[in-house]
């Protein structure tokens, strides 16, 4: 079932791609053991499960302004080759009927915004013809902060890696290859779309078009971004992995074991939860499961996720 919501005259509506099997990501965040988890009872049942384990989700957002279509963070496609996460490699979803039958037909596309160059955000830039891979959104300029699409086009290349892991799964003890991780979602989801002239290098807080920006937030990767939707004098913030899970809301300072900078990341979640309590600003989570929009409350010290 398509959900969408509306920001001022915006509509936003989700797309999703997959629920991540449980437990695949246990461990993603290292403070969000069992026990940690089972503490924030309002985590249960859409983000957490009752032995404690965290729920994820991989969706984009589509937003609407009436005069412009903006694609947000189009997942991993179909067909991929993904080593870092082999079990999110080689999919077959119907993800672009979903998109079709939300109202939004490829060649409807005016936008596609990239909050990172992560496996999991960029994956449905391109499709497969026949033994080729070609942009799916024929009319589209694709946006790309520049520092964050120079820095990963200089993985590929074989920059040093510091902390920068793309979302390897390192936890579990593998020891994976960023950089040819990099240069296969270069291949086959990014340069594609360079070729064929649809790539726009944008600065941090672009405007994209009326009624979105991005916003910097940096940490998750060196230069990510989030987006920030404004109308009527509403607003809407999609996270991408910004705050990666709703766990984040209640323990801000908790960072992702992917995160480029885990205490920039955390610094950076801290005052944007501060920011935004109690406030109307719409939250979408571009990871969470279950019900992954709604609001940030205060709870005591920390926050709360509200979904609406």
């Amino acid at each position: 079932m398509t959900q969408s919501w509306q920001i001022g005259d915006i509509k936003i509506t989700q797309i999703n791609e997959f629920a991540v099997e449980v437990g695949e990501l246990d461990g993603l965040i290292a403070e969000a053991t069992p026990d940690a988890v089972k503490a924030v009872p309002w985590l249960y049942p859409d983000y957490a499960n009752e032995n404690g384990q965290t729920l994820w989700s991989v969706h984009s957002f589509v937003i609407d302004t009436g005069s412009s279509v903006v694609l947000v963070d189009p997942a991993c496609g179909n067909h991929k080759d993904l080593p870092l996460i082999p079990a999110w490699g080689g999919l077959d979803t119907p993800y672009l009927k979903r998109l079709e039958e939300a109202g939004y037909a490829p060649k409807q596309i005016d936008y596609v915004a990239i909050t990172h160059l992560h496996l999991d955000h960029v994956g449905w830039n391109t499709v497969l013809d026949g033994d080729r891979w070609v942009p799916t959104f024929p009319n589209a300029r694709y946006t790309f902060v520049q520092d964050e699409f120079e820095y990963h086009r200089g993985l590929t290349e074989g920059a040093t890696v510091t902390e920068d892991l793309g979302h390897a799964v390192t936890y579990n003890g593998a020891d994976p290859d960023i950089h040819k991780q990099t240069r296969l979602v270069f291949e086959q989801s990014i340069q594609p779309c360079v070729d064929a002239g649809l790539v726009d290098l944008v600065p941090q807080n672009h405007t994209i078009c009326d009624g979105v920006r991005y916003t910097s937030t940096p940490g998750h990767t060196k230069s990510h971004s989030s987006l920030t939707i404004e109308s009527g004098g509403q607003t809407g913030f999609i996270t991408g992995d910004f705050v990666h899970h709703p766990i984040q809301a209640a323990q801000p300072t908790w960072s992702s074991r992917g995160d480029w900078n885990r205490e920039l990341s955390s610094e950076r979640r801290v005052e944007f939860m501060e920011s935004v309590a109690d406030t109307d600003v719409l939250v979408f989570g571009t990871h969470f499961a279950g019900h992954s929009v709604g609001r940030i409350v205060r709870d005591g010290d920390a926050y709360e996720f509200a979904a609406v």
